[in-house]
């Protein structure tokens, strides 16, 4: 988790946060294992949410800019410490579903296989990220994908965060049966060993895209815990994941009514009906 910067307002982001809020309002029970400092408390922060915190000097904190187009541009102020496996009591180490969405490089080494989960996920972005002197957030290349991929079913990334996103969604097969390029509204990519589909999105107005991503790894990976079908829960996904953009930080995440909704008017949409 981390504290964010965003539209001069200092607001609870990291891609556990989003996660784990959105799991919860689409009525799971969830966990979080984290590192942060002192101004974090889980029981004020992510309540009904399970948080395994070790203490860090620091808790994560972002600047967050968007361009008109939607491209980000992030400063990094501060780092909590690496993810500690040692403060997650064995009740949670076999999950229905696990994501790992690493923020800023504080997850190492194969850490899927120290769990027995049936579904695993990971974010890509915080393996992706280098950072400058001055804070500035910076692409470089993954070279310990394959140990860090070890055990993952499905990796989701942004087409944001690759110079050529689905060169490289190819070269992530050969560690994970599935990747899964988001393209904000334009929707996504599912690409698979032999095949490769995109996945449409529902139209919506946009008041801040963080989180977005995490919000659809999040509900891809339940919905396909559910059903098995890849192609469905990447619709449910980006459902999902239109609900949080319409608001603030995690303001406006939607329920399973409301995602329904939006699947059926996404839908009307693919068909080239008129949607409200």
């Amino acid at each position: 988790m981390t504290w964010d910067r965003v539209q001069g307002q200092e607001i609870l982001g990291g891609s556990a946060s989003y996660a784990a809020l959105a799991a919860r309002r689409l009525g799971w029970d969830v966990a979080v294992l984290t590192s942060a400092g002192r101004d974090f408390s889980g029981e004020r922060d992510l309540p009904g949410i399970e948080v395994f915190l070790s203490e860090a000097a620091a808790t994560t904190r972002f600047q967050n800019d968007y361009d008109e187009d939607g491209t980000r541009h992030q400063v990094i102020q501060s780092r909590a410490a690496d993810i500690d496996l040692a403060v997650l009591p064995d009740s949670w180490r076999s999950p229905d579903v696990l994501l790992l969405c690493p923020v800023a490089g504080e997850v190492h080494g194969p850490v899927a296989l120290s769990f027995t989960a049936e579904v695993v996920g990971a974010t890509a972005q915080g393996w992706l990220r280098q950072f400058e002197e001055d804070g500035s957030v910076l692409p470089r290349p993954w070279s310990e994908a394959g140990s860090e991929l070890a055990g993952v079913h499905a990796l989701v990334y942004s087409e944001q965060d690759v110079p050529d996103p689905e060169v490289q969604a190819r070269q992530f097969l050969q560690y994970v049966p599935m990747v899964l390029v988001t393209r904000g509204w334009r929707g996504l990519s599912l690409f698979q060993r032999g095949s490769a589909h995109d996945v449409p999105a529902l139209p919506y107005t946009e008041d801040d895209p963080t989180g977005a991503g995490d919000v659809f790894a999040t509900a891809f990976l339940m919905r396909y815990h559910e059903t098995g079908d890849p192609i469905e829960a990447a619709a449910f996904g980006s459902c999902a994941a239109s609900c949080v953009v319409e608001g603030l930080g995690a303001s406006c995440l939607g329920d399973r009514d409301e995602v329904a909704r939006r699947l059926e008017r996404r839908d009307r949409f693919v068909q080239g009906e008129d949607v409200d």
